[in-house]
């Protein structure tokens, strides 16, 4: 037989799992694998490398189960594989028709077999060298799946324990052996020849090297030219290693389900001594008469073939079974001394782990300790600064999970006017949290708790009064023994992490002078607004006016029409003298504060001359908001001015009532059942003005609600009317 040439390097194979440990000891087992070429395996869990590596290797082993939540990425491998070859290593749950049928797959070998690795060496060996392939459509699709039999295997293992004897003794009527085909020299017998080989069969440490002396000495022994091993792909018997006169693609594969089948199982010989009228093989070979089919193991068969009918006589069949049987027992030493180098360079990789795992973590140890120090140092560094800090600041520290008060610093009590250990060890939300900011308690909280970085607006009673500042959550995390983490480093929430506290601080900028510019500069804004309105509209008419009738005046010479003229400029006038109003007003708001609609809404209601007319409050549709209580005052005095004076009847009720998201002033007439007050559910917007333009007198309302960044709707009809304020957020009350 013809020895394929050597490879002039390892054979390159990726083997892919899902997870690293499966991938490294799989690729380290076949790369250990003492048997067939030398094999460079690299381990791959990823299809990105396995897209990068593929088109560079001989053979791509996927060795998950494709009905397992591992195995689902099948198809997406094949497909990085591109043209690389792709060999399933799986457990039986995926039969070999499931593999037979998947496209791209070249090769099949179940995992769940105690030589599985030596197998799969068989079969990328078949799949990269292409010996006696038999591929699907895209010419690759290979089996390597043996189905062993407990008997068969028992059998097998006696058989290996056994000293194998031959009779050489010769007798007289049998001296020479008459063989179909070519007779065999007398002086050598079949028998002599399998005893010379034995020694060089036992000492093959190669599965390839020693399924090629199966059949060089096979037929050497018997002088026959037709003789080969078969091998298991994907249900057949596929020619393995064939006798040097006979190549593989002369010789037919045979179907496994058949009287083959029962060789592998129990590990019985198949003698057939005519073979065109026996059904149970086709003919592998034209003009084969008979045939003596021998295990191996559930490796593989060893076929025997002659050109004449009932070629094999008994001291043949003798041979070729023990021949067989010392294969199997060379093939299971082969098998056992594979797994042993597995599991001793698993130990070894273990080892080396392990080693290496002790040598991290002594470097981690080492670093931690540096960094302590660091953060140590830091934290010193840290609460000195804190002690030094211009603003109002608090240093809190989260206990079983609550915000707890540590310390204050000088300027917080110099500006609040505290004592310091008043509050010390005070929950955050009782001690620090002021007025305005109980609404937002919890989202406060927890901020402090997730040790996130946030700003927050409040205003707070100060020995100077009530200002604006801005409060600014500094977190820093840090570890049971005090050490700091990070500023920013995520903080156990409510009672977990028992070895992990957070502390922080928070900030109070004082922001009173900056908030009042703003609000100056958006009035001024406002009034250049309304300035530039009132140009456009009230300014340029006349002076159009004025012109155009200059103009006549010039090319008429008529006099009349300066009348016309001075009518203009009495109306420019007084629309100068409206901007030199609207440009002195005030409309910035001095001091925000909660106060009460209802409380402001009575005492305007005592300012103003109403007649006749009742006022209706309700504790149950109060409202707190947040306004400039004078300005407030000064709009319900307008507003309810304006209602009582437009008003038909000689008694109407003004209702002034809470909504959703702000308060409205209704006007009904007596008869008018309090349920029908409200015209429409939502007052319409941007109607301020054209009530206005019916004497209503809204200006003053429309300017401080915008001052105070209120909505305003209203709504009219038969006799009733509804002012709607909107946008209003409810300010928070002590208590509350």
């Amino acid at each position: 037989m013809a020895t394929p040439p050597a490879n002039t390097r390892p054979r390159t194979v990726l083997y892919v799992a899902a997870s690293e440990t499966a991938a490294s000891d799989g690729a380290v087992a076949l790369e250990r694998l003492e048997s067939g070429p030398k094999r460079s395996v690299r381990a791959v869990t990823e299809v990105d490398r396995i897209r990068t590596w593929a088109p560079e290797s001989d053979c791509v082993v996927f060795a998950e189960t494709p009905t397992t939540a591992a195995g689902s990425n099948l198809l997406e491998v094949v497909e990085a594989c591109d043209s690389a070859p792709v060999i399933l290593f799986s457990e039986a749950s995926y039969a070999p028709a499931a593999a037979r049928s998947t496209d791209g797959i070249d090769g099949y070998v179940r995992r769940d077999t105690d030589d599985a690795v030596s197998h799969l060496a068989d079969e990328i060996e078949w799949v990269c060298g292409g010996v006696g392939s038999t591929g699907n459509a895209s010419g690759r699709e290979i089996d390597a799946e043996s189905d062993p039999d407990p008997d068969a295997e028992a059998e097998s293992d006696t058989d290996a324990e056994t000293e194998v004897e031959f009779d050489t003794e010769t007798d007289s009527e049998t001296d020479v052996i008459a063989m179909a085909g070519v007779p065999a020299p007398p002086s050598r017998r079949p028998a002599d020849a399998f005893l010379e080989s034995i020694p060089e069969l036992v000492a093959c440490r190669d599965r390839d090297r020693l399924f090629e002396l199966l059949v060089e000495i096979a037929a050497d022994a018997l002088e026959y030219e037709y003789c080969w091993l078969s091998t298991v792909r994907f249900g057949d018997l596929v020619p393995r290693t064939t006798a040097p006169g006979l190549s593989a693609k002369a010789l037919e594969s045979l179907s496994r389900a058949g009287p083959l089948g029962d060789v592998l199982r129990t590990g019985e010989p198949l003698r057939i001594d005519d073979l065109p009228t026996d059904d149970r093989l086709p003919t592998p070979l034209e003009g084969v008469e008979s045939m003596y089919c021998v295990p191996v193991g559930d490796v593989g068969i060893v076929h025997v073939a002659a050109d004449a009918p009932a070629a094999f006589d008994e001291c043949d069949r003798d041979a070729l079974t023990t021949w067989g049987r010392i294969a199997t027992s060379v093939l299971e030493r082969l098998d056992a001394d594979a797994t042993d180098t597995t599991a001793r360079e698993r130990l070894r990789r273990e080892r080396d782990r392990l080693r290496t795992e002790r040598d991290r973590l002594a470097a981690e140890r080492d670093r931690l300790a540096a960094e302590r120090d660091e953060l140590a140092a830091e934290r010193d560094r840290y609460r000195t600064v804190f002690a030094n800090v211009p603003d109002p600041a608090v240093r809190y520290e989260i206990v079983d999970g609550e915000p707890v008060v540590r310390t204050v610093n000088d300027t917080f009590a110099d500006v609040f006017g505290t004592d310091p250990e008043s509050i010390v060890g005070d929950p955050v939300d009782e001690s620090i949290v002021p007025p305005g900011l109980e609404r937002r308690r919890a989202t406060l909280l927890e901020s402090l708790r997730a040790g996130e970085r946030r700003q927050l607006g409040s205003r707070r009673e100060t020995v100077d009064g009530v200002r604006e500042f801005l409060l600014t959550l500094v977190p820093l995390a840090v570890n049971a023994d005090g050490d700091r983490h990070g500023d920013g480093d995520a903080a156990p929430e409510g009672n977990e992490g028992a070895d992990h506290n957070s502390e922080g601080l928070i900030v109070y900028s004082d922001v009173t002078e900056h908030s009042r510019r703003e609000r100056e500069l958006a009035a001024a804004e406002a009034r250049l607004e309304t300035i530039a309105a009132l140009i456009h509209d009230d300014v340029r008419t006349p002076l159009n006016v004025a012109r155009g009738y200059l103009e006549i005046a010039e090319e008429t010479g008529d006099r009349e029409h300066f009348a016309a003229v001075d009518d203009a400029q009495e109306r420019l006038r007084e629309s100068v003298d409206r901007l030199v109003t609207i440009a002195g007003r005030d409309d910035v708001l001095v001091e925000t504060e909660p106060v009460a609609v209802h409380d402001v809404a009575r005492r305007a209601w005592v300012a103003v001359d109403t007649g006749d007319a009742r006022l209706v409050t309700r504790a149950a549709n109060n409202r707190v908001l947040e306004a400039d209580k004078a300005r407030l005052r000064e709009l319900l005095e307008s507003l309810l001015m304006a209602v009582v004076d437009e008003a038909n009847e000689n008694e109407p009720v003004v209702t002034v009532r809470a909504t959703d998201d702000g308060f409205a002033v209704a006007r009904r007439d007596p008869a008018t059942a309090e349920t029908d007050t409200d015209l429409e559910a939502d007052p319409v917007s941007d109607r301020v003005a054209a009530a206005d333009g019916t004497g209503f007198g809204l200006g003053t309302v429309e300017r401080i609600a915008d001052a105070h960044g209120w909505d305003v709707g209203v709504a009219e009809a038969n006799g009733r009317l509804t002012v709607s304020f909107r946008g209003i957020e409810p300010a928070d009350v002590e208590g509350e």
